[in-house]
């Protein structure tokens, strides 16, 4: 598994992640990859990360943008996981657009990864108004979803905010797919980022009894995004559309 070729990661940019079905997974995962370029880099959130899912260890968390910098100028290489503070003792927040941009500013080369809103560990979700969280100096954007909501009854099994579809009898159909992927489009990413800003879709969970569900939707989201991968990051793997 090769993620920064694949998704073109270069040495400034900063990659929003968002959707479900293995967001800060995925963020991970590139970051391990980037720390084995040894490429500075930090993973944040615009939402908010379970601290639970994250290595004590890697974590800086100050409201002091300037103790963040400090700290990552005395070890650039470390894959740091920052954040402004803990929240209820048990998510993490981010900074904001203009610390962020000051991060950048100062340090030079800095990769970003930014998990841009939660999903409660739904294989996918539906938005309110003020989600996903999409920082301006967004550069790439992965949106994720996971195989197995294909075919599946619209409800709180499988989606976070499912009630937001507005259907409780729904099914996630590729007709309901190739939908909700349109109005996440244009309702969001073409409100929120510049035209020529990359999309990629990142349909996960490719394994097993999924895999043909994600070519499935693969053969659709090829057609409405810059790109579009299936793959497994439980198998290590991934595969363009």
């Amino acid at each position: 598994m090769n993620l920064i070729k694949d998704f073109n990661i270069q040495e400034d940019d900063v990659v929003t992640i968002t959707g479900g079905g293995g967001k800060t997974s995925l963020m991970f995962a590139i970051g391990k990859e980037l720390s084995a370029k040894e490429m500075t880099h930090v993973l944040t959130t615009t939402a908010k990360i379970c601290i639970a899912d994250v290595p004590k260890n890697q974590c800086m968390i100050s409201k002091d943008i300037e103790a963040v910098l400090n700290q990552i100028k005395k070890d650039p290489k470390r894959e740091w996981i920052i954040g402004k503070e803990i929240v209820a003792g048990m998510k993490i927040s981010g900074f904001s657009d203009n610390e962020l941009d000051y991060l950048k500013d100062t340090l030079g080369s800095l990769v970003i990864l930014n998990e841009g809103d939660g999903s409660k560990r739904k294989p996918y979700k539906f938005y309110n108004d003020y989600e996903p969280i999409i920082p301006k100096l967004t550069t790439k954007i992965i949106h994720v979803i996971g195989a197995e909501v294909l075919f599946q009854k619209i409800d709180e099994a499988f989606f976070h905010r499912s009630e937001l579809y507005g259907d409780t009898e729904a099914i996630f159909d590729e007709g309901v797919f190739k939908k909700v992927m349109e109005n996440f489009i244009e309702n969001k990413l073409d409100t929120m980022l510049e035209k020529t800003t990359p999309r990629i879709l990142f349909i996960n969970k490719a394994d097993g009894d999924h895999l043909e569900n994600a070519k499935t939707m693969g053969e659709i989201g090829r057609l409405l995004f810059d790109q579009c991968f299936i793959g497994s990051l439980k198998e290590e793997w991934v595969k363009r559309c």
